[in-house]
């Protein structure tokens, strides 16, 4: 309901809240990888991170409403653009659309480890089983994509944070010694030299770098968002969609922390492709195969989009070549998931992303920095510049007002 005045409807604030929160909420987050190496690796310093990633996060979706609400854009990499310039632009274009590629990638690989460690299955059948439902979802075309996130992201969303927080409490009494364990680097089970895989060289690197490739993720979409909604309603979905995203990030990385050394029986917490599913293991047995199911579907659910937008760019929906290209790539993901390790891909393809951008983060600034210089700058004195024009007064006519 809109208050008074013609102000803010909440309840459409709440609608794209969602819709932000389901887009950062992917395998990375529910297997509890990406955390991992962005946050959990840094200790008490994962605040700073996350402070880092919310400021940035809430400062670009901002930037990509507005144009949304001003340019009115049907095709929302035309963003890039308009902070960009065309040429540059039109690499963003290709290049965002490669990253949804690439981390396709990162979702098979996701999928394959998860059925692996949660029920011994062999890598490449979880593979091979993402692979062909998300084909299959994406030859269907755009509406059943958006029927199939639209019913399991809440879900996911809501399944994950319960758990974390449910570990979290468990496991609060030993949050000082998995601090100390982050800190002197004294991970059991590990090997000579053997340490945890970080997103950057410290917090700052990290927090810039999880904000940088969240960026690309949201570039289009809150672009489009802005054009077809009011932008009071947006900015309110933005900003309660960080408070939550942030706060989620914070409960499962405590509960990592809290639990760094805990045990499967094969892998660390800290060493495991998917360490959110021990501290499931840890609150009961049964409950972690239950989580292993609901991260396979989740990631599946992720998957479907990624796979769809470099399929959508060079084919039209509905032809024989858009089926053709979602099954050659398709099985083109599926080899690189299964023959990169998943931790890797996590490492390369998100960091990787992170830093390129957080390049198109440096011309978003630049493109605001210099549209207040214009508004802010004051009028030339044209008395002296303009009436003179070699040597020779200028008709009256034509001294600018």
């Amino acid at each position: 309901m809109a208050s008074p005045g013609g102000g803010i409807c909440w309840r459409k604030a709440a609608i794209l809240a969602g819709a932000i929160i389901a887009l950062v909420i992917g395998s990375g987050f529910a297997t509890g990888q990406e955390l991992f190496q962005y946050f959990t690796a840094y200790g008490l310093q994962c605040v700073f991170a996350i402070a880092v990633f919310a400021i940035l996060f809430i400062y670009y979706n901002f930037n990509f409403a507005k144009v949304g609400a001003e340019q009115r854009y049907e095709v929302g990499n035309d963003v890039f653009k308009y902070f960009c310039g065309k040429t540059i632009g039109t690499a963003f274009d290709y290049y965002s659309t490669l990253f949804c590629y690439m981390s396709f990638f990162v979702m098979v690989g996701g999928a394959a480890s998860t059925l692996h460690q949660g029920f011994g299955i062999p890598e490449w059948v979880g593979g091979v089983l993402l692979a062909g439902l998300v084909i299959l979802v994406v030859a269907a075309g755009l509406n059943k994509l958006v029927n199939i996130i639209g019913v399991i992201g809440p879900i996911k969303i809501g399944f994950f944070v319960v758990v974390g927080i449910a570990v979290l409490i468990v496991g609060w009494p030993h949050i000082s010694e998995g601090l100390e364990t982050i800190a002197s680097g004294t991970y059991q089970g590990a090997e000579a030299g053997q340490t945890v895989t970080k997103a950057g060289g410290n917090w700052l690197m990290s927090g810039l770098s999880y904000a940088g490739f969240v960026l690309l993720w949201f570039s289009s979409f809150t672009t489009l968002l802005g054009a077809k909604n009011e932008l009071k309603n947006l900015k309110a979905g933005i900003i309660i969609a960080t408070v939550t995203i942030c706060a989620a990030i914070l409960i499962i990385v405590l509960a990592q922390i809290a639990n760094i050394n805990t045990t499967d029986g094969t892998n660390y917490v800290w060493n495991a492709a998917i360490p959110n599913l021990i501290l499931a293991e840890s609150l009961n047995p049964a409950l972690s195969v239950v989580y292993a199911v609901v991260v396979f579907v989740g990631i599946c659910a992720t998957a479907v989009p990624l796979l769809y937008n470099p399929v959508a760019r060079f084919a039209k929906e509905g032809t024989r070549k858009f089926r053709i290209l979602a099954v050659v790539l398709g099985v083109s993901g599926l080899v690189i998931g299964l023959f990169v390790p998943y931790r890797m891909l996590v490492n390369v393809v998100y960091v990787l992303n992170g830093y390129v951008g957080a390049v198109l983060l440096i011309f978003m600034v630049r493109k605001n920095t210099m549209d207040r210089r214009t508004v802010s700058s004051p009028r030339p004195n044209y008395d002296v510049w303009y009436l003179m024009k070699n040597g020779t007064p200028l008709p009256a006519e034509e001294v600018p007002r």
